[in-house]
């Protein structure tokens, strides 16, 4: 099991709507870092997943940390978008040596 493994399983059932609800606001805050934290270190597939629950739970949030949402979300599928495309290129290339 991978070291992230422990931190990502609790992470992600404290973005599920349900349990997110039950937190006090500076827990939903702790959970916003973590999972920020995390996505830059995870594989892909577990990346997507965290940006989906974030995704959801956006509506549901203070203004505050809506903003904090927002703000992840625009950073990371930047990222996400710019390595896809990134690893699209070097796959053309590759076909084309």
């Amino acid at each position: 099991m991978p070291d992230y493994q422990w931190k990502l399983t609790i992470v992600e059932r404290n973005l599920l709507l349900s349990n997110w609800v039950k937190l006090i606001p500076e827990a939903q805050e702790q959970m916003l870092w973590e999972a920020d934290s995390l996505i830059e270190n995870v594989p892909l597939l577990d990346r997507h997943r965290l940006l989906i629950s974030l995704e959801t739970l956006q509506e549901h949030t203070e203004s505050n940390l809506q903003q904090q949402i927002q703000q992840i979300l625009s950073h990371r599928l930047n990222t996400n978008i710019r390595e896809s495309l990134e690893l699209s290129l070097q796959k053309a290339n590759l076909l084309f040596i």
